[in-house]
């Protein structure tokens, strides 16, 4: 018997709950890219474990810089073809993620959306300083090979493994967090945005910042 497919429905799918999902995905790639020898220290890498949980920091980030599924789902794919053209250099580890995590959903958010954030306030949210995610942010583009254009059937189609891999896992497990959104319209995926926020658009600033993210 072949096991079930679902299906992920990008522009309507939670975004907490592929945050979720993503992140127990990272940890388990971080579990065992931490087990890999005579990795080379890259301009990612951190001097020690920062003391947040992936799932933690992803949610902050979401929080203060709220991102779309699009954005989320091309950091995932940007990690695959980082690691095809580097190899395990650049791999996913506890050292690494943070920084790949906050400098790719800010790559992926400037290119999938018409409004996104400033620099600023994603160095303020990431914990890092503007100047180094500046430096990360074009070291990743040169990573990437300036190509961050992922097809729509391509992004749908790891959406779909994503998603279907997380719920086959959650039905053996019943006690873990429940993945499937509910059907209630007032819980589909709605991006939470403050109202003392910066986005910057290519085209206009929306609204000034009052304050500074905890």
């Amino acid at each position: 018997m072949r096991p079930k497919k679902y299906h992920l429905n990008i522009a309507e799918y939670p975004t907490e709950l592929l945050v979720k999902i993503v992140a127990d995905l990272l940890i388990s790639i971080v579990k065992e890219n931490d087990k890999l020898s005579n990795q080379s220290v890259t301009h990612f890498h951190s001097r020690t474990v920062p003391p947040i949980g992936i799932y933690a920091y992803l949610s902050r980030i979401l929080k203060f810089t709220s991102f779309s599924n699009e954005a989320l789902l091309s950091t995932l794919i940007y990690f695959d073809r980082i690691a095809q053209h580097k190899g395990p250099n650049y791999a996913v580890n506890s050292l690494t993620v943070h920084r790949l995590l906050i400098t790719s959903i800010l790559v992926a958010s400037k290119f999938t959306s018409d409004v996104f954030y400033s620099n600023t306030r994603y160095a303020k949210v990431g914990g890092i300083p503007l100047c180094e995610l500046n430096q990360l942010e074009l070291e990743f583009l040169f990573l990437c090979k300036f190509d961050l254009h992922v097809k729509l059937e391509n992004m749908q189609a790891y959406g779909d493994q994503l998603l279907t891999h997380a719920l086959t896992q959650q039905d053996k497990n019943i006690t873990s967090f429940p993945l499937s959104p509910p059907l209630e319209d007032n819980c589909k995926r709605k991006r939470p945005i403050d109202d003392h926020d910066t986005r910057i658009s290519n085209k206009k600033l929306v609204c000034p910042i009052y304050y500074t993210p905890d």
